[in-house]
């Protein structure tokens, strides 16, 4: 018998049962679940525990074989009970008679007749009729109990029915008149958690098995106890005591018990259950029951009784959507229907969802699972799919919808664009097939302005794949069949080209512009011309060549005409140009017109981009708190492996670092490195801010480990500009603190050259700052004012705060205190407005060993926050609770409860509801940030600046937004730079001086 576990609240009702028996108040308990679920067992032990308390006990078990035969199920009852004469209420003569409409009157005399013969039965001893199966019971004796349901108030008899779950029996008259009654319990055995069917099964070996082994036996049978008998029975005949047996052999028996004793099971339901069950089966994940209905065949309420069941039964998740348990269910009934049956049916659910309206991408991926069959309607659907997939930049699913259209198949005039669309999906991830196809289609295509915006994605295969010149061959061919008529055509061949090549081999990428004259006499009068213009700002920043040249690129980019033509790509990429030379204002304006206008139309990667590249310029800028919160939005827009999540990351790891949410910064750290590390340049962007993280916390070893990774991409990649990651600068402080001097000189040193030939002044101030740190004396004075000098006329409020300290804790070091307080007073007030706790309580440090006394901290308003009561705040603000905020920074409910009480003191507030309020109240904007706009097609950008530029204003600039279509093959890189050891104190980690 199978063991009774988990069934208290069932046994507490049966016990009820019999205590209002006992007392002369009948009545009844309907027992309804799916075969397997124990419902035999319940009676049984019912059975037990009324003998036990001297109740008599009648008993009938229903069967097929019988639901024909009058009181089959009362002759099962009573038939030892009755006197003769009783019996004789049973005789066919006595059974209901037809009347005048044809209708057949109930024998009313023969069930009083039986009512009272049970009366004398109980009033010497009280009874409890038990039914199992009562489903099929015949008719008679269905009425019969029915009948004596409604009399058990007043007499010490009691009724327990149990009936399964879509039997496929016709609704008897038993089961509705108990389930009409709400005096009558209804109990509904469910499946047995984990740690049941390990009990369950313990009982049954007689030794528990290991939680790992019990684990999978539940995930095998969905802790079904009718699958669990045939389960220990499996185990049982392994010979291997429960404690040996191992999660192999376990899961080995666990499916050949499913295989024997499924079928079983479903074979007591009606034919219902094992149609919803093969239809799941088939589709895998069903969303709705309309859907589950019309593919099962059935209407709605046989097919919500038929899921009811499974879910009932532990053989489906509870839903929708619904799905299989396991997979050892799934294998039986595939292996049941067999894989014709199981295409038919979602061929068909492909059919439903169409005509329910389904989405495009849904109905294509259930048209991913069936037979190709020429059915027209089919391949607009999955064209359209791979359009939308290609959208969100997913080419992997892009390329599964081209292939299957490509299979049904499509007319000819259509194959030769879904095959070159393939051949676009499949570059990154098939390049052997993305070749073979759009060969194939360039081998028949004589339009030039088709081949020109095919050959590019060839090219980017033949880099990928190590033939760089072969590429270079290919789109030099194609740029000698374009006419001279066309040069539109031409230019944006030729900024792909440049983007293509830059992927893999910049070098190449220089060689090619050079040879072609590529760069002359463009002035940025068609949008081709400053596409071309913005790649080759690109490509100037990722190679380090020049900050002046790399920003006339990107103003000559921006002097559009037309903005309706515009691609975003040309903004995105000028943008990038623009910040990594120091033009950060500008650089914040083109990246707040497209997010401010068309943004959500771009691929999800583009938009992430954007986002995490202006978090990026927030944080130089000193608005740490905004570049948190663009990182984090930027990071929810880049799904797991999108090339461009590593790069958002960062922005949100040197942001949480800077307001010195340590714990923050290394949770995502930790998670970031679940993902094996790619090769894209995105990549060295997270080692670093790795790196800074690692150091932050004092482990330099691991630190050096990231930075060398960061190194390598960096260097095989071309893309060594110390603006994009000074990996040298934080390597080198990184071997001062571990005591290699030598060391760390030469790598800031050559840091240094570097940065003074890319030109820009924040670049170059930064690696100055750093070598600055690696000296003593009047040497570090001289260079770490020369990086203050190069700041001071810039929005780089972060670098200039984070200067400012190292130099007046140089002056201090050399013993001049008095000229020390002034720099370290301008970076505390910097600090401060920035929010930056760790650098404002260093600032402050440093004030105080100068024998200075700075104005106390302050004790109230937005200011006296620090970093994580003010992050903490700001989630409150939000809305989120305190549960949601602890889980949210990954710290304790009481440590939430307890800086919330500090903020609402600080603040002068009651509580949460006045939060949003104050902590906008007091604001504070940095000095020199700039505001974010939304700019228009009329509205230039200012041609005064506050900060150094690096090349001449075109006369009437204005910001581009137009959305194109394309996503950026590469993109600017992000670092924060590292802070040095102040002299003469700790070190508090390293910066991200970005």
């Amino acid at each position: 018998m199978t063991p009774l576990v988990e069934r208290a609240a069932d046994l507490q009702m049966l016990d009820a049962l019999l205590s209002h028996v006992l007392e002369g108040h009948g009545t009844a308990v309907l027992l309804d679940a799916p075969a397997g679920a124990g419902k035999s067992a319940l009676l049984v032990e019912l059975a037990a525990r009324a003998r036990r308390q001297k109740v008599h006990v009648l008993g009938a078990r229903c069967c097929p074989q019988e639901a024909s035969a009058p009181w089959g199920a009362v002759r099962q009852l009573l038939d030892a009970r009755l006197s003769d004469e009783d019996l004789g209420l049973l005789e066919p003569g006595r059974t209901s008679l037809p009347d005048g409409n044809g209708y057949r009157a109930l024998p009313v005399e023969s069930f009083h007749g039986l009512y009272l013969a049970l009366l004398r039965l109980a009033r010497h001893t009280p009874v409890v009729l038990l039914v199992d199966d009562a489903h099929y019971a015949d008719d008679l004796s269905q009425q019969w109990l029915a009948y004596l349901a409604r009399r058990l108030e007043s007499a010490p008899i009691g009724l327990a029915i149990a009936t399964r779950t879509a039997s496929g029996a016709a609704p008897g008259t038993l089961g509705t008149a108990l389930a009409a009654c709400p005096e009558f319990s209804r109990l509904r055995p469910r499946p047995l958690a984990e740690q049941g069917t390990s009990d369950n099964l313990a009982d049954r070996l007689g030794q528990a098995l290991t939680a790992d082994t019990a684990a999978a036996c539940h995930a095998a049978t969905g802790g079904n106890p009718g699958l669990l008998d045939a389960v220990a029975d499996a185990l049982v005949r392994t010979g291997t005591p429960a404690p040996q047996i191992t999660r192999e052999q376990a899961a080995d028996a666990c499916s050949r018990a499913v295989l024997r004793a499924l079928p079983q099971l479903l074979g007591r339901h009606g034919p219902a259950v094992t149609a919803v069950a093969t239809a799941v089966s088939a589709l895998g994940r069903v969303a709705g029951l309309p859907l589950l209905a019309q593919t099962a065949g059935l209407a709605l309420p046989a097919a919500e009784e038929a899921i009811t069941a499974l879910e009932d039964a532990g053989w489906v998740c509870a839903g929708p959507p619904w799905r299989l348990r396991s997979t050892a269910i799934e294998q039986v009934l595939t292996a049941q229907a067999g894989e014709h049956t199981l295409g038919a049916l979602r061929s068909r659910a492909a059919e439903v969802l169409r005509d329910l309206g389904a989405g495009t991408p849904e109905i294509a991926d259930m048209l991913l699972h069936t037979t190709p069959d020429g059915q027209t309607w089919r391949v607009p659907v999955l064209r359209e799919a791979a359009r939308i997939a290609e959208e969100r930049s997913d080419m992997v699913a892009a390329g599964a919808y081209l292939r299957r259209a490509l299979a049904e198949p499509p007319e000819d005039a259509e194959r030769s664009a879904l095959l070159a669309r393939l051949g676009i999906a499949e570059v990154r991830h098939d390049p052997q097939s993305a070749a073979s196809h759009l060969r194939a289609v360039l081998a028949g295509e004589e339009n030039v302005r088709v081949r020109a915006a095919l050959v590019p994605h060839l090219a980017e295969v033949l880099v990928s794949t190590g033939r760089a010149e072969a590429a270079v061959a290919l789109l030099d061919d194609l740029a000698g069949q374009i006419g001279e008529d066309d040069c539109e055509t031409l230019y944006r061949l030729w900024a792909q080209g440049i983007l293509v090549l830059l992927e893999e081999t910049p070098h190449v990428a220089d060689a090619w512009i050079a040879r072609g004259n590529i760069a002359d006499k463009l002035t940025g009068t068609s949008p081709g011309q400053r596409l071309l213009l913005a790649a080759l700002a690109l490509k100037t920043t990722l190679t380090g060549q020049c900050a002046h040249t790399a920003a006339d690129f990107a103003d000559r980019a921006l002097t559009r005409p037309a903005p309706a033509e515009e691609p975003a790509l040309t903004t995105v990429f000028a943008a990038a140009a623009l910040l990594h030379a120091g033009r950060l204002t500008d650089a914040a304006r083109c990246c707040d017109h497209l997010l401010a206008d068309g943004i959500h139309r771009q691929p999800a990667p583009l938009q992430s981009l954007l986002m995490a590249m202006r978090a990026k310029i927030a944080h130089r800028t000193g608005d740490i708190t905004s570049a948190l919160s663009l990182g984090r939005q930027a990071l929810a827009l880049a799904s797991p492996g999108q090339r461009y999540q590593p790069y958002a990351t960062a922005q949100a790891i040197h942001a949480l670092l800077d307001l010195g949410a340590d714990d923050e910064a290394e949770h995502l750290c930790r998670a970031s490195g679940q993902s094996p590390a790619g090769t894209h340049w995105s990549w060295a962007t997270l080692h670093a801010a790795r790196a800074r993280n690692h150091h932050t916390r004092g482990n330099h070893h691991a630190a050096l480990d990231e930075l060398d990774a960061c190194a390598r991409l960096m260097r095989t990649g071309g893309y060594d500009n110390p603006a994009l990651v000074p990996w040298r600068s934080h390597t080198a402080l990184v071997h001062q603190r571990l005591g290699n001097h030598d060391a760390a000189v030469e790598l800031a040193d050559e840091e240094l050259l570097r940065a003074r030939r890319w030109g820009a002044p924040h670049t170059i101030a930064t690696s100055l700052r750093i070598l600055g740190r690696l000296q003593n004396g009047v040497a570090a004075v001289t260079i770490l004012s020369e990086a203050v000098s190069l700041l001071e006329g810039t929005p780089a409020r972060r670098a200039l705060a984070h200067t400012l300290t190292d130099l007046g804790e140089a002056l201090h070091a050399i013993g001049r205190p008095s000229e020390a307080r002034t720099p370290l007073r301008q970076a505390l007030d910097l600090a401060d407005a920035s929010g930056a706790a760790p650098l404002s309580e260093r600032a402050h440090r440093a004030l105080l060993a100068t024998g200075a006394r700075p104005r106390r901290r302050r004790q109230s308003g937005v200011g006296a926050l620090t970093g994580r009561e003010h992050r903490i705040a700001s989630l409150a603000a939000t809305g989120m609770d305190n549960q949601a905020i602890a889980s949210a920074l990954f710290v304790s409910r009481r440590t939430v409860e307890f800086h919330l009480t500090h903020v609402y003191r600080k603040l002068a507030i009651e509580g949460r509801a006045e939060l949003a309020t104050a902590l906008t109240a007091d604001r504070r904007t940095p000095p020199g940030l700039p505001t974010p706009v939304r700019a228009t097609d009329s509205q230039p950008l200012p041609a005064a600046r506050q900060q150094i530029e690096t090349g001449p204003v075109p006369p009437h600039r204005t910001v581009p937004g137009n959305p194109g279509q394309d996503v950026p093959a590469l993109a600017p890189g992000a670092y924060g730079t590292a802070p040095a050891t102040p002299h003469g104190g700790a070190t508090p980690g390293p910066g991200a001086g970005m």
